[in-house]
C-alpha cells in the first residue's frame, strides 16, 4: 500500500514520540499513558500492514490487576477497555484482553436515586470512568464494545451487561439524536450531542443499525461532524462511519486538512488517531468492528 505524504508524516511523528518504555504520552516527551499508547499501536500496525504487537501493554504496570494509567490514581475503566481492544488485535494478547474483560464485567457505575433534575433512569449501572462513580457515555461505549467482542468467552453475564449498557445508551440519547457526555437533559433543558461521543455511541451500537436511536444518531453525526472539526472527533467520525458502512470521504478529507495545517498544535494522540482513521484496513476490518 502506497502511503500519502500526510500518512508518512504522521507515521514518522508517532514513531518519534515513542518513549523508552515502549509507550506514548499525550505529547512527545510526556509519560506513557494508556489512551495514546493504544492508538499509536493500532495506527502503526494498520499503516504498516502488519499484525499488532502489544508487548508494551502485556508488560504494562498493574494495580489490582487493572492496567494502571496514572500511578497511584484509581484505575481508568474506560481506557482499560480500549487497551483490551488493542490486545485483541495481538495474537499473543488474548489472555490479557480476557482478564480485563472479566474485570470490566464486574465493574458497575454507581446506582443513584431518581431525581427530578434529570429525565433518565438512574438505576442503570453501565460503566464509569473510575470505580464508585456514575456511568458515563464514553467509558460505557468502550466497555460495551469490548464485552460484545468477548461475549462468547465471558459467558452469560456478558449478555446481561450488554443489555444494561445498550439500555443506558438508549436512555441517555439526546432528543434530536446522538449523545452528550453524560445526561441528555438537566432542569428541563435538552442538552446537545457532541460529535466524539455520538461517534463512540455508534461504534458501540453498530450491531443495531436499524434501531431508531442509532438511526437518529447516525443522521446527527453525518450532519454535525464538520461543526466540531478537531482531529480526534473527525477520526472517531470516520471510524464510526466505517463500522456502519457509510461514506466517510468527507470526514477524512476534513481530517486531512486539519492534520496538515501548520497552525494547529497537534498532540501525539491526535496524530495516532488521525493516522488510524486515514488508513484503510487490508482486510476491511478494524479493531472496532464486531
Amino acid at each position: 500500500m502506497a502511503l500519502t505524504g500526510l500518512q508518512k508524516e504522521l507515521r514518522s511523528a508517532v514513531l518519534a514520540a515513542r518513549n523508552a518504555d515502549g509507550g506514548w504520552g499525550y505529547q512527545a516527551g510526556k509519560s506513557s499513558r494508556l489512551e495514546p499508547t493504544c492508538w499509536a499501536l493500532m495506527a502503526l500496525a494498520r499503516v504498516d500492514g502488519r499484525t499488532l504487537d502489544a508487548e508494551v501493554l502485556r508488560q504494562w504496570p498493574t494495580d489490582q490487576r487493572w492496567l494502571a494509567d496514572v500511578p497511584g490514581a484509581p484505575a481508568n475503566i474506560g481506557f482499560n477497555g480500549l487497551a483490551a481492544l488493542s490486545l485483541m488485535s495481538d495474537p499473543r494478547g488474548s489472555a490479557g484482553a480476557q482478564l480485563i474483560g472479566r474485570l470490566i464485567l464486574a465493574a458497575k457505575g454507581k446506582r443513584l436515586d431518581q431525581s427530578t433534575v434529570l429525565r433518565q433512569d438512574n438505576s442503570l449501572q453501565a460503566w464509569s470512568w473510575v470505580d464508585g462513580t456514575f456511568s458515563w457515555v464514553e467509558p460505557t461505549c468502550w466497555c460495551l464494545l469490548l464485552v460484545k467482542k468477548l461475549r462468547r468467552q465471558l459467558g452469560d453475564e456478558a449478555e446481561y451487561r450488554i443489555r444494561i449498557g445498550e439500555a443506558m445508551l438508549r436512555d441517555r440519547a439526546c432528543l434530536d439524536g446522538g449523545w452528550n457526555y453524560g445526561s441528555s437533559n438537566v432542569y428541563g433543558q435538552e442538552l446537545f450531542p457532541y460529535v466524539s461521543t455520538t461517534a463512540l455511541g455508534l461504534i458501540a451500537m453498530q450491531d443495531h443499525a436499524t434501531d431508531p436511536v442509532v438511526l437518529r444518531a447516525r443522521e446527527r453525526l453525518e450532519a454535525d461532524y464538520a461543526s466540531e472539526p478537531t482531529p480526534m472527533s473527525l477520526a472517531l467520525t470516520a471510524i464510526a462511519l466505517e463500522t456502519h458502512k457509510r461514506p466517510r470521504d468527507g470526514a477524512r478529507a476534513l481530517l486531512s486538512k486539519h492534520l496538515s495545517s501548520p497552525s494547529i498544535a497537534t498532540s501525539t494522540l491526535a496524530r495516532a488517531m488521525g493516522l488510524y482513521a486515514l488508513t484503510d484496513s487490508a482486510d476491511g476490518r478494524t479493531a472496532f468492528t464486531l
